[in-house]
């Protein structure tokens, strides 16, 4: 019986062993925190994320880092995938080069959220476009706060599980797209057409590239669908500016979704589970700035809101903004 029972308790090591070695390992990189209570709370976000991921049964180890480039890079070690949500791509100066490595030569997969999408000129023309495709450019997109019908392409992977649903967050759009010489494998994942009955505010970026844009689809997340030799694949979203849309579970799923296929994972047929978010789990984790507010779990009451009024521009494109005049002195 000892024999017995220790050939099982050796059989039972190695098929753990083998389980752990399959484990797909998922790092987010957190950026610092920035804008008000509620918004951009990166460290937050990817906690929710995280844990999804941890709960939903599938061979998954997520870690989160936060608030800037890890001092220990072996953090890096046998990552499936890289998940950043911070400002200005990153801002991650010479670190650049070390993730092209890693999304090269490891194969590492490399998915950017919301402001990271937005990286400087000459680093999404040598880097993002090779590692996502697509990337924001401050002449040519724009950053309105809009309400997007939001649906996943149902010839994609990725849009498993997902049914059309309604966000209002700040939505990129109109991104600088690689030619096909570039980068053959950059495609739309998920789409919205804008309108100007659906801006609820126009920001700092807005011009006659979005003006052109209403009527037509936009992809708020994409794809660069890499073969294994060409390095890891990756992923580009423009959600995430609100935090409570973390509770809507379509939006959810969609990131969730596209995270495990930025690991090579075969999504599953019905989506990753991801779960329930509640407004507590919303409160959880959030950065510590000036006024915090409670986050509430976003209502259909956000997608009533009315239209800002549309933007005019002179003839040379530039925007035409209102002058407060002072009033004349008695």
């Amino acid at each position: 019986m000892k024999k017995h029972a220790f050939k099982f308790l050796i059989t039972l090591f190695i098929f753990t062993s083998f389980l752990q070695a399959e484990n797909k390992k998922i790092l987010f990189l957190a950026g610092k925190p920035s804008h008000g209570s509620g918004d951009h709370e990166f460290r937050a976000g990817c906690m929710i994320l995280a844990d999804k991921l941890n709960n939903s049964g599938l061979p998954i180890e997520a870690k989160v880092h936060y608030y800037g480039w890890p001092e220990d890079e072996s953090i890096f070690d046998g990552v499936d995938a890289c998940v950043i949500y911070a400002d200005a791509g990153g801002r991650f100066g010479d670190k650049y080069e070390f993730l092209d490595k890693k999304v090269k030569k490891d194969g590492m997969g490399i998915m950017f959220m919301h402001y990271g999408v937005h990286p400087s000129k000459q680093i999404g023309e040598k880097y993002f476009k090779n590692w996502i495709g697509a990337y924001m450019d401050d002449h040519i997109s724009v950053n309105p706060h809009w309400i997007a019908d939001v649906k996943a392409l149902t010839s994609e992977d990725i849009s498993r599980g997902i049914t059309p649903f309604t966000a209002y967050d700040e939505f990129y759009f109109n991104m600088v797209w690689p030619t096909k010489d570039e980068c053959a494998s950059c495609r739309p994942v998920a789409v919205a057409t804008p309108s100007p009955e659906r801006i609820v505010r126009y920001i700092n970026m807005w011009n006659m590239h979005g003006e052109k844009c209403f009527g037509k689809e936009q992809a708020l997340m994409w794809c660069r669908d890499a073969k294994p030799e060409e390095g890891g694949r990756g992923i580009g979203f423009v959600g995430g500016h609100y935090h409570r849309n973390w509770a809507i579970d379509e939006f959810r799923q969609l990131v969730l979704n596209a995270i495990v296929w930025t690991t090579r994972m075969e999504v599953p047929k019905g989506g990753v589970p991801a779960g329930t978010v509640s407004e507590a789990d919303l409160n959880k984790n959030l950065d510590k700035k000036k006024n915090i507010k409670h986050i509430a779990l976003p209502t259909s009451e956000l997608y009533k809101q009315k239209p800002m009024a549309r933007q005019k521009f002179d003839e040379n494109g530039k925007r035409i903004r209102a002058v407060k005049r002072k009033a004349p002195k008695k």
